[in-house]
Order: structure tokens, then sequence, then C-alpha cells
């Protein structure tokens, strides 16, 4: 399933609400990533179906 970038963008700003633990796991679940997810795990999520990565898309530089 394509999932659209503006889709994505909103998706991140709700990303950044999320608590992560020392363990950088997120604390709550998030969609379909379960409580104790690999914070980085999440972000590959992102930058593989956005486009032009992360970065790129989302200004992250």
């Amino acid at each position: 399933m394509e999932i659209k970038t503006t889709e994505l963008k909103r998706m991140w700003e709700e990303f950044e609400d999320i608590p992560i633990n020392l363990a950088d796991e997120i604390e709550v679940d998030f969609y379909s990533w379960e409580k104790g997810t690999y914070r980085f795990d999440i972000w590959h999520w992102f930058d593989e179906k956005l486009p032009k990565g992360l970065v790129l898309n989302l200004n992250l530089a």
C-alpha cells in the first residue's frame, strides 16, 4: 500500500510526540508499531516510504 507524502508528514509530526525511553524504544503503541519498538526502526520505515527520504522530504537537515 502506497501512502501519500502528506500523510507520511502528518504521521511524522505525530511521531514527534511519542515518548521514547532511554533505550530508544517507543513507550506507547504508534500505528502498527507496538510499545517497545526501537525508534530507529520506525525512522528507517519513514525513510524508505518517503520518495526523497526523511532529510529531504521533511527538511530535517
